[in-house]
């Protein structure tokens, strides 16, 4: 576990701590919350932002989001904010840029006066800025597979593949952004009547708004992806079309050479040219004038 113990100047210069975990284990999380007189269960693990209210403090439960390189794609962290009036303790399952970034911005305004809620609002706003980005590469992720559809030359397994992982991991997405709606919503009203500054209404709307902002994105890179997928399945469809059509003609070319064949292997006494020595090359030569005005009646009518 690592933990991490943040001081600055609070509002109307009271001493404001947060405390940070990173992927601290159960005992350890228990004790660390019991030492800040915080009576809290340990939540589970789910992809489900949670508020909720209690008699000294609020909780939140929020997620960050990072591109990962493994076939999962999106890298889910769940961020746990226990926020009390002088007091922050937060611990997540994983490390996160964002959360470096809140401290050194902190830091590099010390002077400023902070309270817990302007706190929990810059760690929150920051995992949403965050998740901007990678809806930026769920978009060139979904360029390149638009790109493949349209210059491939056969239907390729990979590409199929992709636009089932992309779409798994935007669902998952707009599903933990949807509860983020929920929760930064009931934080705006919670905001809105805890606190006394004027300019109190402005910032947290602000992250409502990015919050809206996100799942509307999600929604259409949703639909972008079902239409790459109907586009891939269609490109797939035609190209199966256009090799029946050529495996057809083809075989209509042989049809009088099959047709001949059969006439003349017949058991009959006499057939037409049977006995004459040019008779072979004869009906060979009708089968291939037949043929030769087949393909160019097929040219003629841009049928190959």
């Amino acid at each position: 576990m690592q933990k991490e113990v943040l001081r600055v100047s609070g509002h109307q210069h009271r001493e404001l701590i947060w405390t940070h975990l990173v992927s601290p284990s159960e005992s350890e999380l228990r004790q660390e919350l019991s030492a800040h007189q915080v009576s809290l269960p340990t939540p589970t693990e789910s992809y489900r932002a949670t508020f909720d209210r209690y008699a000294t403090f609020y909780y939140v439960r929020f997620y960050g989001f990072e591109i990962a390189d493994s076939p999962r794609l999106l890298k889910v962290v769940s961020v746990h904010l226990a926020v009390k009036s002088s007091s922050i303790i937060s611990w997540s399952t994983g490390s996160l840029e964002a959360l470096k970034r809140v401290a050194e911005k902190i830091n590099g305004h010390s002077d400023e006066d902070y309270d817990s809620n302007t706190m929990a609002f810059y760690l929150l706003d920051e995992l949403v800025e965050d998740t901007f980005t990678v809806l930026d590469v769920f978009n060139d992720r979904l360029a390149g597979i638009e790109h493949d559809v349209f210059n491939s030359s056969s239907g390729q397994p990979h590409i199929q593949q992709e636009i089932f992982r992309l779409k798994r991991e935007i669902l998952k997405l707009r599903h933990t952004l949807a509860s983020e709606r929920d929760v930064s919503y009931q934080l705006v009203r919670y905001w809105d009547t805890a606190l006394d500054q004027s300019s109190a209404t402005e910032w947290a709307f602000q992250l409502y708004d990015h919050v809206i902002r996100l799942f509307d994105s999600a929604d259409i890179y949703r639909e972008l992806v079902n239409s790459a997928l109907d586009i891939y399945l269609g490109s797939v469809s035609n190209r199966l079309n256009e090799i029946v059509k050529k495996l057809t003609l083809v075989t209509v070319l042989f049809v009088p050479a099959s047709l001949v064949a059969a006439l003349y292997g017949m058991n009959f006494d006499y057939l037409p040219g049977q006995h004459h020595p040019w008779g072979f090359f004869l009906v060979v030569g009708v089968v291939i004038m037949m043929s030769l005005t087949l393909l160019a009646v097929f040219r003629q009518r841009r049928w190959l």
